[in-house]
Order: structure tokens, then C-alpha cells, then sequence
């Protein structure tokens, strides 16, 4: 019988976890376009209120049946991950977004090991209660969803959707300041949530970029992922050792997502400092290339060769990097597409869950050592998908940034006042927008060559919004770059013909 007394076989467990998983891939997709059309605040709240109630149901099951059905609604709490990243995104600056995502992520990953180890817990408490095992099993599963639900509750009354306010609020108020201004195709800011979800998902996907970031994730958290399920079992078959062995070994693994993810984060910032979002490109490129390396050094070794305390360093080193390259992969998530960070943001993490399909399948058709070997040769592969990487203005990991071309630069704007005053510094400090903002801001936003072009400050909520204008270089010798954020110190010139 299993735990919970349902008696389901390994084959039906199996079998909940791939569909939970598919219902994971699917809500990724969705929520991140539908958080930059709602608001996070509002996303993440109706998610976790309303999928705490499958969680109190699974206290309840009695079947394979009910299981499954459980199970996969359980599975679409998986996309809290993406509305995370994306909030993370909003509320911290371009040159530090980097470890934000990363540290949000890595704990978040932590909670769900030490949510395992507080439900043992209980359950060896309701055990010496004098409960049997069916019911101190069930009774462990009912406090989780009660920190879920409370959690939601948490998330609508104490936080905001980004630093200017709530997303609500924001569109209430510009609708208040239309005018009768031509459209500059930047979009309606009265427009539905429903159609700014879809446009961010549209320029998401429709973006080749997301993809290979995509990849990059199968092969990190999807591997990650894969090991954690079958480590124990690999461990006691490679090194002999037993079970207990085994997952004490894949615990010390775990536990680098303490620091690790940070750690990736961290570099990815620090090579934005020094090289721009080359930097970030370049620091992703070394850490999937240095985690698929230790996957193969790991699964060439046996008990003869590595001991079990070699295959302990080899397999830390190996949890450290991975860790590191899923940090990296989201500290370029928002340079990707600025005015669609939810749907980028969304199919990357349906990348992890999609790694994690492909990984167990070939773990059940090709046995763990083989299949540990195929997916580090994979995540090299992977790593080599980054060097195709080019962010128009910024350049790649091999080729600079493209001068930019001598119409594009900065003309000065009719209605200058006489004097002829040079171009003016424009501040510096906004945070990434997402498709709301975008539209916010665009709509506001005065028609390049207008009496007002030069005073593109825009007002949002009575705070300073300033997006990238045509006519603003985010450094010298950049193309325009419409939504990103500057560096802490790097103020945004007006670029003259001939800077």
C-alpha cells in the first residue's frame, strides 16, 4: 500500500508525476502574458487561492483517479516560478536584476525541500499521536495548501505590481489622461488584459532568441530536475551505496541552491557591468559549457575510480554550476524582449519542465548512467546554441555592437529652444517594463520630432518613467534599445550627430 493507503503501483506514480508535469509546461506559457496584462499582484493572488483547494483535496483522495486529477491541478501552482521572475524583474534594477531573479528562484527552490522535510515531520509527530499511517499521512498533506492560501491573501494586501503602483490603478488613470493624440503604435493603455496578453506572448514567441534560452533551460532545470529524482538510484548503482547513502548525497546536492543560483545571478551581473549585456551573454555561454563538462566528468566515474567522496565533489561542483547557469539564463531573460518579459519569461520556464519530460523518458528507455551521459553531451550542445545569440544594439558574444547608422543619430528636435542649449541628460533610474507599462508609456509618449521630443520624461503615477526614446543611446555606439533600464551611474545621453 502507499502512503496515504490508496495503493496505487510505481507505473500510476510515474504516470501522475508526467501529467503533473505537462500541466507545469502549460500554465508557464500562460500566466507570464497574463501577468503583464493583469498585473503580478492580481495573477499570483487568484492562482494561489484558487489552487490551494486541490491541495486540501488530495487530503482526500481515495483512487488513481482522483489522484491524477489532483495532481495536475496541483502541477499548475508551478507557474508561481514565472510570476516570480517577472515581478523580480519589475522591482529591481537592470544592473542588479540579475541576482534578484536568481535568489528569489534558488530559495523558492529550497522551500519546496524544506516543505518535504517539515511534512515528515509532521507526519512522525501524528505517528507518536497514535494515528495510523493512512491518516497521519493525509493529515501531513493538509498544512501545506493552508500556506498557500494564506500567502495569496498576503500577496493582494501588502505588495504592488511594480515600483510606480498597481497595474489597476496605473491604467485607470491614464485612461483619465487620453487625448485626441495619433496612435504611434505603441498600443491602447485602456486595452483589455486579455488582448495585452496575447500581443505578449505573440512578440514572445515570435522572438528566436526566447527559444534558444529555452533550450539552455531543458538542459539546467530540466537536468536538475531529472537528477534530483534519480540520484539515489544512480548513486547506489555507480558507487554502491545504499539508499539512505544515496539521499543524503542528493540532499547535500539541493542544498546548493542556498547560494548557487545567486552565485550565477551575481556573475551575470557582474559582466553587465564590465561588458553590457555581451557580458551576460558571455558569463551564460562559460556556465553551460562548465555544467555540461562535470555531467559527463560525473558519469564516467565509478567506485573504483571516484570513491564515494569524489563522486560527492564531482556532483556538488556539478549542482553549483547548474544552479549558476539557471541563475544566468534569467539574468538575461529581460534584456530578451523588454515590452514582453512575461512571455519570455513564461516559455523559458516551460523550458525547464520540458527538459525534465524529455530527460525522464530517456532515463526509462536508456537506464540512468547512459542517459545522464546523453543529457550532459546535450547540455553542451545547448551551450553552444548561446553563441548565436545577438541582441540588436548590444551585439553578440563574438561581434561588437553595429554603429549606429548616420540617420539614426540624434538630430536636434524642432522646437529647440534659441540659444542652441546642448542635448540634456535624461534620468537614468527606471526599472524593466512589461507590455502594460509599454503601453502606458507609449500612449503618453510625444512624437519624435515634435515641439516636445525634447522632453520625453514621461509621468506615471506621478513618478518618472523614462523609456528608451529613439533618439537615446544607452552608451555610445549603441542602436536604440526601446525599454531598458541604465546601469546605476550611467546617466542616458541625447546623442548629437557626431558623438
Amino acid at each position: 500500500m502507499g502512503c496515504g493507503g490508496i495503493g496505487i503501483s510505481a507505473s500510476d506514480a510515474s504516470t501522475t508525476t508526467i501529467v503533473s508535469v505537462a500541466f507545469t509546461i502549460i500554465i508557464r506559457i500562460i500566466c507570464g502574458p497574463v501577468a503583464d496584462g493583469l498585473g503580478v499582484r492580481l495573477t499570483y493572488t487568484c492562482m494561489l487561492i484558487v489552487l490551494c483547494i486541490p491541495g486540501f483535496l488530495a487530503v482526500f483522495v481515495q483512487d488513481f483517479g482522483q489522484l491524477l486529477v489532483v495532481r495536475a491541478l496541483i502541477g499548475l501552482i508551478g507557474g508561481s516560478f514565472v510570476l516570480t521572475q517577472l515581478w523580480t524583474t519589475l522591482m529591481f534594477h537592470s544592473n542588479i536584476v540579475g541576482l534578484a531573479n536568481a535568489t528569489t528562484a534558488g530559495w523558492g527552490n529550497l522551500g519546496g525541500g524544506a516543505a518535504l522535510v517539515v511534512i515528515a515531520l509532521c507526519f512522525g509527530g501524528f505517528k507518536s499521536s497514535g494515528y495510523d499511517n493512512n491518516t497521519a499521512w493525509r493529515a501531513s498533506l493538509a498544512w501545506p495548501p493552508c500556506v498557500v492560501f494564506l500567502t495569496g491573501f498576503a500577496i493582494y494586501f501588502l505588495s504592488d505590481d511594480c515600483p510606480y503602483g498597481n497595474y489597476t490603478e496605473l491604467k485607470k488613470r491614464k485612461a483619465e489622461q487620453a487625448t485626441d493624440e495619433p496612435d504611434d503604435g505603441g498600443g491602447d493603455p485602456t486595452a483589455e488584459p486579455a488582448s495585452i496578453a496575447g500581443r505578449s506572448l505573440k512578440i514572445a514567441a515570435s522572438n528566436w532568441r526566447v527559444w534558444i534560452l529555452f533550450v539552455v533551460y531543458m538542459f539546467c532545470f530540466g537536468l536538475e530536475l531529472v537528477v534530483n529524482g534519480q540520484i539515489s538510484l544512480y548513486l547506489s548503482q555507480a558507487f554502491a551505496m545504499s539508499q539512505q547513502e544515496g539521499a543524503l548525497v542528493g540532499g547535500c546536492f539541493g542544498l546548493t541552491n542556498l547560494f548557487a543560483r545567486s552565485l550565477g545571478g551575481g556573475m551575470s551581473d557582474w559582466a553587465y557591468s564590465k561588458w553590457s549585456v555581451r557580458g551576460r551573454i558571455w558569463s551564460l555561454f562559460i556556465q553551460v559549457i562548465l555544467e555540461g563538462m562535470l555531467m559527463l566528468i560525473f558519469t564516467h566515474g565509478t567506485y573504483d575510480t571516484y570513491g564515494p567522496i569524489g563522486a560527492l565533489m564531482v556532483l556538488i561542483a556539478w549542482g553549483i554550476t547548474v544552479q549558476a547557469t539557471e541563475g544566468g539564463t534569467y539574468g538575461l531573460v529581460p534584456f530578451v524582449e523588454p515590452s514582453a518579459v512575461g512571455g519570455v519569461a513564461g516559455i523559458v520556464g516551460a523550458g525547464g519542465n520540458t527538459g525534465a519530460l524529455v530527460g525522464n523518458t530517456m532515463v526509462k528507455y536508456m537506464k540512468v548512467r547512459p542517459a545522464f551521459a546523453g543529457l550532459g553531451w546535450l547540455t553542451i550542445c545547448a551551450g553552444f546554441l548561446v553563441t548565436l545569440i545577438h541582441m540588436p544594439g548590444h551585439g553578440s558574444m563574438f561581434c561588437a555592437p553595429e554603429p549606429p547608422k548616420e540617420e539614426e543619430q540624434m538630430k536636434p528636435a524642432a522646437g529647440k529652444p534659441a540659444g542652441g542649449e546642448p542635448a540634456q541628460y535624461l534620468p537614468y533610474a527606471q526599472p524593466m517594463m512589461t507590455s502594460q507599462q509599454m503601453f502606458t508609456v507609449n500612449q503618453a509618449a510625444p512624437q519624435q520630432g515634435s515641439a516636445q521630443a525634447q522632453q520625453a520624461m514621461m509621468m506615471v503615477n506621478g513618478q518618472p518613467m523614462m523609456p528608451m526614446q529613439p533618439q537615446a543611446m544607452p552608451h555610445p555606439g549603441a542602436a536604440p534599445m526601446y525599454g531598458y533600464g541604465m546601469p546605476v551611474g550611467a546617466p542616458m545621453v541625447m546623442q548629437q550627430p557626431g558623438m
